[in-house]
């Protein structure tokens, strides 16, 4: 067997290893839906993607880099996009909790007037 072939074969079985894990994860409960179908779908690129390394030889040759070195200069900027796209989520989210707080705290000090009002009178 072939040092491509076999990794092809390798690339396969780490993509089936990593949906696996993010199933578990998923079913768990720790992973919502929507980034648990980001990872499997990452998983499914990267098993497609296995028999590619025919391709990436040649092109790994051309750069001169080894096709693990070219893979994994691939696999970092796809990283690298993934955190970006989680930054862009995060941040989203905390924009939201920090309105969520101020009209948390606009609706505590109209209660509590409400309720300053409503004794005043019940003293009158």
């Amino acid at each position: 067997m072939s040092d491509r072939t076999m990794f092809s074969i390798e690339i396969a079985v780490v993509a089936v290893l990593f949906a696996i894990h993010i199933a578990r994860l998923s079913r768990k409960g720790m992973l919502s839906f929507r980034y648990s179908v980001g990872w499997i779908s990452i998983a499914i690129i990267g098993l497609l993607a296995s028999p590619l390394v025919i391709v990436v030889t040649p092109l790994a040759d051309k750069l001169r880099l080894t096709p693990t070195a070219l893979l994994a200069a691939i696999s970092t900027v796809a990283v690298a996009v993934i955190l970006i796209q989680l930054s862009v989520s995060i941040s989203g989210n905390q924009r939201s909790m920090e309105n969520l707080v101020r009209e948390n705290a606009l609706l505590k000090e109209k209660l509590n007037i409400t309720l300053k009002e409503h004794q005043s009178d019940s003293t009158d």
